[in-house]
């Protein structure tokens, strides 16, 4: 017999745990999801609403039938009994509004406490829970210590620490983990949002398990500057203040939100640093096959007039170098100013690390 999670990627131990903890009889009304942006809990948390809401299934099953007065109002998006809150786009807080309602609506408090139609549960889940501030966790507080008859909330949330404790307290915690770079591959390719099956394992290698982050690093705007960025990179001789020009000239044009253009910097921070590690496979003869980093680093070792003691020596200067500009871009140093000095300063070590005949002023 099929079942709902057939196809579900990851999360095995959790899904094992709820199944038990529902054959057992033992759910509790409120549990708290933690773990990193992007890897499927508010799927998870979907999936399991489902199985709750199923009247078809026994109630000691963790399994949704996709056909009774349970199933086909969720499928179709309205049920009555599954409620939903997250934040406002471009809201930074969960606002205390979509908690105890505001003039134009009730809140998730009002609506959970309603008797449930059709069957005898109601489900709620709270996506964004670690962006309430102190208001909006008091006013949900209520509701968490003396839960609806038939009410199960779950929280979302992807920082642990943001969490309240009194909101801690009172719900079970469940962690989960990043997927595996298989499982971000397979999602991508059964996505379609790559064209081969190199490239999603390329992408997914740099997801760190995330496959919102996956799919950030399929933008094209980035995808295009990581590649000027690879192709300069490769060259002995490229102009440290050119490229830090250019890529800023990118940034601009994928944001003007300088938050935003912290997060892209991160990534071609990120990406030099995979671009100098891929040299180290390559000397060490281990290539990890990392797509366009790989070619880049094997065109910048075949022109390079060092011994493979001598590249890798200055490739451990170059990785340093890399990774203090991070803490610089942390630290809210200029993404401009940082890029700059990244760049200008692998140009110099990386010529100051070859022969005196080979060193090309810029």
């Amino acid at each position: 017999m099929a079942s709902i999670w057939d196809g579900f990627r990851g999360h095995f131990d959790q899904i094992e745990m709820f199944r038990r903890t529902v054959e057992r009889g033992r759910l509790t009304q409120a549990y708290l999801l933690v773990g990193p942006e992007g890897i499927g809990k508010q799927l998870f948390a979907r999936r399991l609403a489902e199985c709750l809401l199923c009247q078809n299934r026994p109630r000691n099953q963790l399994e949704a039938c996709g056909e009774c007065p349970g199933c086909r109002p969720f499928l179709a998006g309205a049920h009555p009994d599954y409620l939903f809150v997250d934040r406002e786009p471009g809201k930074r807080e969960l606002t205390v509004g979509k908690i105890v309602g505001d003039d134009d609506q009730q809140g998730l408090c009002h609506d959970l406490a309603l008797r449930p139609l059709p069957g005898s549960r109601k489900v709620a889940v709270v996506n964004d829970a670690d962006t309430m501030n102190d208001v909006t966790a008091n006013a949900l507080l209520k509701t968490l210590e003396e839960p609806p008859d038939g009410a199960v909330l779950f929280l979302i949330a992807s920082n642990l620490d943001s969490v309240l404790p009194t909101i801690r307290s009172r719900c079970q915690l469940v962690r989960f983990s990043p997927l595996s770079t298989d499982e971000i591959a397979g999602l991508l390719e059964l996505q379609g949002v790559t064209a081969t099956r190199d490239e999603a394992a390329a992408v997914a290698a740099l997801s760190e398990g995330s496959l919102a982050t996956a799919r950030q690093l399929l933008d094209p705007g980035l995808r295009g500057l990581q590649l000027l960025l690879l192709d300069e990179l490769s060259r002995l001789d490229f102009s440290g203040l050119g490229l830090a020009k250019r890529l800023q000239e990118g940034l601009d044009k994928l944001s003007s939100e300088a938050a935003e253009q912290r997060v892209f910097a991160h990534w071609l921070i990120r990406f030099t640093v995979e671009f100098y590690r891929a040299v180290l496979w390559e000397i060490g003869g281990a290539s990890a096959d990392a797509g366009a980093a790989t070619k880049a680093a094997c065109a910048w070792i075949d022109a390079l007039p060092l011994t493979a003691e001598e590249a890798t020596d200055l490739v451990g200067q170059l990785i340093e170098r890399a990774a203090q500009a991070t803490g610089h871009i942390e630290q809210n140093v200029s993404v401009s100013l940082a890029l700059e000095g990244l760049f200008d300063e692998l140009a110099r070590l990386t010529r100051a690390g070859l022969p005196s005949r080979q060193a090309l002023a810029r």
